[in-house]
């Protein structure tokens, strides 16, 4: 089977059967939601992308502008596994395509590659914006730091005014209480 990497470039290529015949193109692949591996393939063919067919990808191989299937043109045309795009393949629906071509596909649903791309980009999304939140917090906390910081540099400043006035009103009350001893009445 082919992997994630080697396939998702190919959505939108020729599609070709095992003798190179020109079977449609790449329209959707399915993948094993247990390992990750790519399993079938639908194309589009026919005037104007009408017809879709679903082909396990068992033997494919790749080349430079094209997906090469291990099956005829006949063999694709003779399963009739005519279907529309969906997000999940069940696995009863797998194994009956299997059949068609006579091969074994995983006994499990299948994942469309739009709906794994959409829950990725969702995920990069997710991390994206709770990367931004976390660099918000950091900031807010480093702007409640430095208003602490500044509040108790005040607080200080408050208590030391605080001690001059208290100082200063005693040194007051003494130069009073000397200015009535010296000053006869």
């Amino acid at each position: 089977m082919l992997s994630v990497e080697q396939i998702e470039e190919w959505l939108g290529q020729e599609v070709v059967d095992a003798e190179g015949e020109r079977v449609g193109k790449l329209e959707e692949v399915y993948y094993s939601t247990g390992t990750d591996e790519a399993v079938i393939a639908l194309l589009k063919s026919g005037m104007f992308g009408r017809h879709t067919s679903l082909v396990p990808l068992i033997g494919a191989s790749v080349g430079r502008d094209y997906l090469r299937l291990a099956y005829s043109a006949k063999q694709i045309s003779q399963a009739g596994s005519e279907v529309e795009a969906r997000e999940m393949l069940d696995a009863n629906a797998a194994r009956q395509l299997g059949g068609g071509y006579g091969v074994d596909l995983p006994d499990e649903d299948l994942e469309s590659a739009t709906s794994i791309n959409r829950r990725a980009r969702s995920t990069r999304e997710a991390e994206q914006k709770a990367n931004e939140l976390d660099e918000q917090a950091r900031r807010r906390a480093e702007e409640a730091g430095e208003a602490h910081s500044t509040a108790q540099d005040a607080t200080e400043l408050a208590r030391r005014k605080t001690e001059e006035a208290e100082q200063a009103r005693t040194e007051a009350e003494q130069a009073h209480a000397r200015a009535e001893r010296i000053t006869p009445p």
